[in-house]
């Protein structure tokens, strides 16, 4: 059982009663299913980003991922587009290089995170 279940509103947290929280995540989850899954080479575009931005500590654009991932530059960029498009996977700075790819991003944000080896970035 949930002890308290609370939503960030603002600079406030709201405390949500357990029967609207299970009410609203089956709904959310219904809404996923139906959300037609990624292809391979979207998953491996996705995959790329997630890894690459942390280590890279900035934004990839659209010719390093079909370098490293050897798939042809108009694929990428249409794959870019329906990720992008999807608004869960990446988002790209002025419709370009990809700056952040859930839960990773090349820019600052208040959210650090660090790794056991010590690495740290920043989370989307």
């Amino acid at each position: 059982m949930f002890e308290r279940i609370l939503l960030g509103l603002g600079r406030r947290m709201v405390p949500v009663p357990e029967c609207l929280f299970r009410t609203m995540v089956q709904r959310d989850a219904k809404k996923l299913a139906k959300r037609p899954a990624l292809a391979p080479d979207e998953r491996r575009v996705q995959h790329f980003a997630v890894m690459e931005i942390p280590r890279r500590h900035e934004a990839i654009a659209p010719e390093v991922f079909a370098a490293e991932l050897d798939l042809p530059p108009e694929q990428v960029s249409q794959i870019l587009d329906e990720l992008e498009r999807r608004m869960t996977f990446l988002c790209r700075r002025g419709g370009e290089d990809v700056v952040w790819a859930y839960p990773v991003t090349a820019e600052e944000t208040p959210h650090q995170v660090r790794m056991d080896g010590g690495e740290a970035f920043s989370a989307a």
